[in-house]
């Protein structure tokens, strides 16, 4: 049982969550259209600096969602009438996003409910974050922050662990923290794109930061301690990267190409999730954070604090519209829809399909401003229809 209580709303958190989204709408459209295609981590040397970063852009999505999301956990858990009702939505939300993942985020990439292979992604890992806060929140917060701390940070310890496939161990592994693909009945797959072992820590760890910035009552002084932390984060990585000396299995190395250095440097592993990405994207999210609490609320009444706001609604409306749009500009780039090769590949566009970047960027514009006009009307909705149930997890 929930009660209604007013809260705050920071539009910091909302300001860098509608960031991230742009962020993600252009890695996903650049997967679409400019049809480039990197390992992660990225091949040094291999990868061109221009689509070099506009990857490193995304890097920043999934470990940001994740920290906002525990630390919008701690921010409104007071609207509950106690600490079992909190926890049991936590969960119930986690496990709905699971869902989620399965059904109309795994249809928005392949248009194809019986595409053979799914993927586990962000939002699974959210979910799965969300599950084991709700369990951790129930013992304590001393043991909620001591579990965040051993995750993420000794997590890293056990990347040499590997074990046979096709059994149990490796089925539990795979979904704790090794990148892998499962085999499933009927001919389905699972690939474990996110591994959720540091995912739930570092949601975790998050939860325990807005407890804190809860208890300061959203002063200036807490944002300096983000800021604070966020410097620290950094410098623990260069230390860490720099020399090479523990959490992530790529190795930081010298190039004669100033760039190839500075983006070998820029490279930590994103799948799982190792210590030393965490501490890139979240110290520089930190500081981006506190930097950002420095706006005039009024500010952040544009097309950011829509996306922030509606996050969800957002991030499910882009992936459509990039899905659907890709696939009506296939006779417009000379391409035959009989190219197609729907039901075969992820996304089903020709070998063929691809744009110039220029071209690409206008795609992604376009997208942006159609999500953003669509969360503005769903925003709308939503303050009509505060107890219907897609209001709720949507």
């Amino acid at each position: 049982m929930s009660i209604t209580a007013s809260f705050p709303r920071l539009h910091h958190i909302d300001l860098l969550r509608g960031i991230i989204i742009i962020f993600m709408v252009i890695d996903h459209g650049m997967y679409y259209c400019l049809n480039y295609s990197v390992t992660d981590p990225m091949t040094i040397p291999g990868t061109d600096p221009l689509t070099f970063f506009t990857r490193f852009v995304s890097h920043f999505c999934a470990p940001l969602f994740v920290f906002l999301a525990g630390l919008s956990a701690a921010i409104t858990e007071h609207k509950y009438i106690c600490t079992k009702a909190f926890s049991q939505n936590l969960i119930i939300r986690g496990l709905v996003l699971i869902l989620f993942e399965f059904t109309i985020v795994s249809w928005s990439w392949s248009f194809n409910p019986l595409y053979p292979m799914l993927y586990a992604q962000v939002i699974w890992a959210i979910g799965w974050g969300f599950v084991m806060l709700g369990l951790l929140r129930l013992l304590g917060l001393r043991t909620l922050f001591i579990t965040g701390l051993l995750l993420v940070f000794g997590h890293n310890i056990f990347d040499g662990v590997r074990f046979e496939p096709n059994t149990l161990a490796n089925t539990l592994w795979s979904i704790a923290h090794q990148k892998n693909v499962l085999e499933l009945p009927l001919d389905f797959k699972i690939r474990t794109t996110y591994p959720v072992a540091p995912i739930v820590g570092l949601m975790a760890l998050a939860y325990c930061a807005g407890v804190y910035y809860k208890a300061k009552q959203y002063n200036a002084k807490a944002m300096s301690h983000a800021a604070l932390l966020g410097v620290s984060c950094l410098s623990l990585y260069a230390i860490l990267r720099g020399f090479n000396l523990y959490g992530d299995t790529s190795i930081f190395s010298i190039h004669n190409n100033t760039f190839d250095t500075v983006m070998s440097f820029l490279n930590p592993t994103k799948y799982p999730l190792s210590l030393q990405f965490m501490l890139l994207t979240v110290g520089l999210g930190l500081i981006a954070l506190w930097l950002l609490s420095y706006l005039k609320a009024n500010f952040s009444r544009g097309f950011l604090q829509v996306l922030g706001k509606t996050s969800m609604f957002s991030y499910l409306v882009h992936l459509y519209l990039l899905h659907a749009i890709a696939w009506l500009l296939i006779p417009v780039l000379g391409l035959n829809f009989s190219d197609m090769t729907y039901g075969e590949t992820l996304v089903g566009l020709p070998p063929a399909y691809g744009m110039s970047y220029v071209a690409t960027l206008t795609f992604i514009a376009v997208v942006i401003g159609l999500t953003t006009l669509l969360a503005k009307r769903y925003m709308t909705w939503k303050r009509n229809n505060k107890h219907s149930l897609i209001a709720k997890y949507i």
